[in-house]
């Protein structure tokens, strides 16, 4: 079982900074043969053990625990989705660094699909520890790891040292347990440093919550005390000291210490933020999450820093205590030879408008006056405008997909609202009919729920006339094949969040938005008994 003694403080001569401690060997060319298997505690390595764990093998007869990230949309029957991705909001208006941490739009999708055919990739559900650390590092030697050290995190490692992490533990996946690791088409995935966009779609909730809540500074739930999900700078958390995995909260994920604990270092190199986008300047290692030595006022999903690959002072790899990191799993992006023409399809799709003239659209013109320009400048000047018109044509259609998720998701809300309010409607016209006339108290309250009745009704008709605009708007300002689309989207969104029982008030609104379209359906009352049916009290 894991211990919190004194000896939590400490990390150890190999991985201490290289500013205290000479930096690690490199490893013998001929491995040395390997030692007994040692005696894994699962305290140390997945204590908050789920039945949806997905577990990974380590050398040494150890493993890492896992969770999987769905990032969506679904497959749809009859095409393929290689190029399809999601729009995530990174950072935060309110970021102090706005150069480093201001909002800016970045796109993400898992290179695995599941079953039902959504997207994911696989994430560490703990940062790195140091025995899973010793397993991998340690050439076959499987030497025991002291119990309080066992489920700290692995700190003090270099970008380096985080990055040889995984080419090791690759080669020997790949050479002893190839089997566990999931596939994309024909080939298996492989072991990484997560990219700041996974890192930072997973340590806000991913789907697990709503678009909105995404973007909060942090998924700790309203109410909550932040010390109860990170550790953070101060004596009412971390007091100075890295403390074991899974200690605390999980975040809606399933994931442990994303927030505090051990700054995890990033797949890529830093790069700064110009007023909504990233810069194009590359710069050195990204850290995220903070750190047991951030302060509780800068614990915030949106945070990042910088730091050199190298340090001066030592002249060697940038070391710190508080570094650490998690693995991700994920798939090369081409799986297949056969894959090349159905990407190009999907290529060719996703560029194509929906504007004409004479027959054709404004990007066949442009490709046809190409053909015809007479020098190499005339050429490289329809170049350039046909590019730019194919980045507004995907912003534009970006940002229509976002607009009909939203008002399908606000019509999925009102139309809610006018079935519960519709059911508490039969109840107050029953006692108002049944009991009506009646002398005493019974004649009393019959009149008092009709009064409630007709009082109500007319907070009722905004509703149903808000519903209506709504379908209407669906139905009149976008394609079918458009909102159907994002209704599948929607419907995967709310499963994710444990909402599946408002995937058929979807399919409803769907239907309604489809009636109104093709003109079965045209006016309010219509529309609005579609949603309630026939109810004695709604008198249209």
């Amino acid at each position: 079982m894991r211990s919190k003694g004194l000896f939590a403080m400490l990390l150890g001569g190999a991985l201490l900074p290289a500013t205290l401690s000479a930096q690690a060997p490199r490893p013998p060319a001929t491995p040395p043969a390997a030692s007994p298997a040692i005696a894994w505690d699962k305290d140390d390595w997945n204590p908050a053990a789920k039945p949806d764990d997905v577990v990974l093998p380590l050398p040494c007869k150890g493993a890492i625990a896992l969770r999987r990230v769905v990032t969506g949309p679904p497959r749809q029957a009859g095409k393929g989705n290689q190029l399809e991705d999601r729009l995530v909001t990174m950072g935060s208006a309110d970021d102090p660094m706005t150069y480093v941490g201001y909002l800016h739009g970045d796109f993400i999708a898992g290179g695995f699909f599941a079953a039902d055919g959504q997207r994911y990739y696989l994430i560490g559900k703990y940062e790195v520890t140091v025995e899973q650390y010793e397993a991998v590092m340690g050439n076959g030697e499987c030497k025991p790891v002291p119990p309080e050290r066992a489920a700290l995190p692995a700190s003090g490692v270099s970008w380096y040292d985080a990055i040889e992490f995984t080419r090791r533990l690759n080669k020997w996946l790949y050479a002893e347990r190839l089997d566990a690791l999931p596939t994309s088409g024909r080939r298996p995935g492989f072991v990484r440093l997560p990219s700041e966009v996974e890192w930072e779609f997973a340590a806000r909730g991913g789907l697990a919550v709503s678009d909105a809540e995404r973007g909060n500074p942090t998924f700790v739930p309203a109410g909550a005390n932040l010390s109860e999900y990170a550790w953070f700078a101060g004596p009412e958390s971390s007091a100075g000291q890295l403390k074991p995995i899974g200690s605390l909260k999980p975040n809606p994920l399933g994931l442990y210490d994303m927030l505090g604990n051990a700054e995890e270092v990033m797949l890529e190199p830093f790069r700064l933020n110009r007023v909504g986008r990233l810069h194009g300047q590359l710069g050195g290692i990204v850290v995220r999450g903070g750190s047991y030595m951030t302060p509780r006022e800068s614990i915030r999903a949106s945070a990042r820093t910088e730091f050199p690959v190298y340090e001066q002072t030592s002249k060697g790899e940038m070391r710190l205590p508080t570094f650490g990191f998690r693995i991700v799993v994920s798939a090369t992006a081409l799986n297949q030879t056969e894959q090349a023409a159905a990407l190009q399809k999907e290529w060719d799709d996703a560029r194509r408008t929906e504007t004409s003239v004479a027959g054709k659209n404004p990007l066949q013109l442009l490709e046809g006056l190409l053909k015809q320009a007479a020098t190499p400048a005339e050429k490289a000047q329809l170049q350039a405008v046909i590019e730019q018109f194919n980045t507004e044509v995907r912003q534009r259609n970006e940002l229509q997909a976002r607009a009909i998720k939203s008002l399908l998701s606000s019509a999925l809300i009102i139309r809610s609202n006018i079935v519960l309010t519709a059911n508490n409607f039969d109840q107050l016209y029953k006692m108002g009919t049944v009991d009506a006339g009646k002398p005493g108290i019974q004649g009393e309250l019959a009149k008092q729920a009709k009064a409630k009745l007709d009082e109500q009704k007319a907070k009722f008709e905004i509703w149903a006339s808000v519903y209506a605009d709504l379908v209407q708007q669906l139905g009149s300002d976008f394609r079918g094949d458009d909102v159907k689309a994002q209704a599948e989207v929607l419907k995967a969104d709310l499963a994710a969040r444990g909402r599946d029982y408002d995937r058929p008030g979807v399919d409803a609104t769907l239907a309604d938005t489809t009636a109104f379209r093709d003109g079965r359906v045209r006016d309010t009352a219509k529309i609005l008994r579609s949603v309630t049916g026939p109810r004695p009290w709604l008198m249209r």
